[in-house]
């Protein structure tokens, strides 16, 4: 049986500078906003797997990664003495390695945002590396235009269009092969060069949207392109709606174009009766296949869809206690139906030191296996500036994985905030379940948040 023992240490730094005009500034003063932060994260670990590939021994590692965050954001930089609508955005991160962890280089890094932007009445267009999320495009990276337009009468437009940024752990400089360690060596020196084309992975994409009083909708497109084709084309839907003071209703759906079916289609519906009771009723139907790309030699594997549906119940009982509930019926193509269920209790055990304690119990059953579970967690603030939680979770499964009829997670974390701008905080957990017969880690981070706000202006 494979063990797994994973001491962590970590520190973390965060240091940040933030500048805004003061509230109302007279015209004729120009004004930015300006916002610098940076995190440092350092962990010292040391693991190891027992056994590794086919009964080998796996030799303990020691390692020491530290990370660098960086995020700079500046709206309506002053050019030439006067108030513009230029706005800049950078955010980076790089790491050092130390240690002896294995096939992990020395020294990494990649830039996630760098784009600069002109906004001008009802339109704002933006050059450089960004990002998009939500709606047909879901969330993609690419270095290009985006241009969006508020069009009036509740309608807005946008529209975007680029390379697609590659992830630099999309790119394998080796191979592993399941068997001895020397298969796993490099054994074509072109393999180290990135040879993919950029010029290939484009996308672009549009959305329409409308928005009135009490109602949201909007209609999106995106096409996205690899080295071998089209990776996928959709077209995607989204609405809510407040139907009244007590009913609200929501739908989403996407499409894709070249196959013809839908990835994803919800809709939910959402009830308040009264103030001490929330309600709601959704549905989801999925195809998890229709989510890789078509290039994706995953794609292959394509897994069938399915169904679920089920309501949701939160009643305020008093003000110390509160129930949840909620049961769901899932049915998949080709295989017995399954469920899922859960019911819990929430209190405030004392109001003075903030102790909270919920306990919940949920049944879930699949085609292949099905388990009871018994989750609880405790919340308090032990000190005026520290505070904790402790939380329990149990797993007992209706068939045995691996010779194994349960699994239990522990976990505990403490907070000390001696300032607003200083916490130190200690998390551990241990995990004993089918995979690992025991996966113990331990984290201690330091934060240093600072915040200035100041007005700033020239005339």
């Amino acid at each position: 049986m494979r063990a797994f023992l994973r001491p962590i240490f970590a520190a973390t730094v965060v240091f940040g500078v933030d500048r805004a005009e003061a509230a109302d500034p007279p015209p004729e003063v120009a004004h930015y906003n300006l916002l610098v932060r940076g995190e440092t994260h350092a962990e010292l670990f040391r693991q190891a797997l027992l056994p590794g590939a086919y009964g080998a021994v796996v030799s303990d590692e020691t390692s020491l990664p530290v990370y660098q965050y960086v995020l700079l954001e500046a709206r309506d930089l002053n050019i030439a003495q006067r108030q513009t609508g230029f706005d800049m955005e950078a955010a980076a991160w790089w790491r050092t390695q130390l240690g002896s962890a294995a096939g992990e280089p020395a020294l990494d890094g990649d830039v996630q945002t760098a784009n600069i932007g002109y906004h001008r009445g009802p339109v704002t267009v933006r050059f450089g590396r960004q990002h998009v999320a939500g709606g047909a495009a879901r969330y993609v990276r690419f270095d290009g235009l985006a241009v969006a337009a508020d069009l009036g009468s509740g309608f807005d437009a946008t529209a975007y269009g680029g390379l697609t940024v590659l992830p630099r752990w999309n790119a394998r400089r080796t191979f592993t092969y399941l068997g001895a360690a020397a298969d796993s060596d490099l054994k074509d020196p072109a393999l180290a060069l990135d040879t993919r084309q950029r010029s290939q992975y484009w996308l672009s994409g549009a959305r329409l949207g409308w928005a009135a009083s009490h109602t949201h909708v909007g209609l999106s497109f995106h096409e996205q392109h690899e080295s071998g084709g089209l990776a996928r084309r959709t077209l995607a839907f989204d609405g809510t709606s407040e139907l009244s003071s007590v009913f609200s209703l929501g739908a989403s759906a996407s499409a894709e174009l070249e196959a013809e079916r839908f990835s994803e289609a919800r809709a939910w519906l959402d009830a308040a009766p009264s103030t001490d009771l929330n309600l709601s009723l959704e549905w989801l139907h999925a195809e998890p296949a229709l989510f890789l790309s078509q290039q994706s030699v995953l794609s292959v594997f394509s897994a069938d869809g399915y169904d679920e549906g089920g309501a949701r119940a939160v009643e305020r009982a008093s003000d110390r206690i509160s129930f949840e509930g909620g049961a769901w019926l899932e049915l998949y193509t080709g295989s017995r139906p399954g469920a899922r269920g859960e019911l819990a209790l929430r209190t405030l055990v004392d109001q003075a030191s903030a102790t909270f304690v919920r306990v919940a119990y949920a049944r879930v059953l699949t085609p292949d296996n099905g388990y009871h579970s018994l989750r609880s967690t405790l919340t308090r603030r032990i000190l005026t500036r520290l505070s904790g939680t402790l939380e329990a979770y149990a797993y007992l499964y209706d068939q045995a994985i691996h010779a194994y009829r349960t699994s239990t997670v522990y976990s505990e974390t403490l907070e000390f905030r001696p300032t607003g701008a200083i916490g130190l905080l200690w998390g551990a957990s241990l995990v004993r379940s089918p995979y690992a017969n025991l996966d113990l880690q331990t984290e201690l981070r330091l934060a240093y948040d600072f915040d200035v706000s100041a007005g700033r202006g020239a005339r």
